[in-house]
């Protein structure tokens, strides 16, 4: 059994919680900060680097956007934070519980944070859904690093489980 503390932007702990609720291992547990009853700075993520859409149109993510591209959809991000955060803080200063204010958050970008608790079987089916080649570039980021932290730890089943890596 493994416990891992994660803090991800909310498009990342989407994935992983679909794989979670989807998932025929019932030995998962997932305790996530809701804001409600702990207080955490917004905190936003900003990609290096956007992507296309696959050709298919399936899942997954193209090449690099044209570089034009790049720069518009880094001023739109950084806008859409800003006045996020303008309104989410004049809400905390009118008196609004945090619970509600924290809907004028942007949300997909913003990180939270969860503990997750999991069978080896879990995290080894994790892996393997996570690690692909057509998984989300963010969400594979974060399967690496699962897996560079659990096979030292159980280095024989990791690596009879696990097919991706």
């Amino acid at each position: 059994f493994l416990c891992f503390e994660v803090c991800a932007p909310l498009l990342v702990a989407r994935q992983w919680w679909k794989y979670v609720v989807g998932s025929d291992h019932v030995m998962d547990g997932w305790n996530e900060v809701s804001r409600r009853y702990v207080t955490m700075e917004p905190e936003f993520y900003r990609p290096t680097s956007w992507r296309v859409a696959p050709e298919n149109r399936k899942q997954g993510s193209g090449g690099a956007a044209p570089e034009a591209s790049q720069e518009r959809l880094q001023v739109l991000l950084e806008a859409v934070i800003a006045q996020g955060q303008a309104a989410y803080d004049e809400a905390l200063t009118l008196g609004v519980a945090p619970e509600q204010a924290r809907l004028l958050l942007p949300a997909y970008g913003m990180y939270t944070a969860w503990r997750w608790s999991a069978s080896l079987q879990s995290v080894c089916h994790f892996l393997n859904q996570r690690l692909a080649h057509d998984a989300q570039d963010e969400i594979r980021q974060y399967a690496d690093a699962v897996l560079q932290l659990t096979q030292p730890l159980f280095p024989y089943s990791v690596a009879a489980l696990v097919t991706a890596a």
